[in-house]
């Protein structure tokens, strides 16, 4: 995806990520890296009900993206996995 921004490539080739495959990995990776504009992307690319579904399953997030992610989808922390797995079993 063309429109989101360079860095968050820092670490891959971009043209070696999937949309489909990575999904969760480049959410967690925009809501943790990514500008406000890389967010917007995501959503219009997913939709947002599916975007809620690939966001619940990530393992974990930083406590300011969780807070985003709750208020952004209306979900309790309870539906998300980073807070009722731990992140390395």
């Amino acid at each position: 995806m063309k429109e989101l921004s360079e860095h968050l490539f820092w670490d891959v080739r971009r043209d070696g990520v999937d949309m489909e495959r990575h999904a969760v990995w480049l959410a967690r990776r925009v809501l943790e890296y990514g500008h406000w504009s890389d967010w917007q992307a995501l959503v219009a690319y997913y939709g947002k009900d599916r975007l809620a579904g690939i966001v619940v399953e990530i393992r974990s997030l930083r406590p300011r993206a969780f807070a985003f992610c709750r208020a952004w989808f209306q979900l309790p922390a309870t539906a998300f996995r980073c807070s009722t797995t731990p992140p390395f079993p």
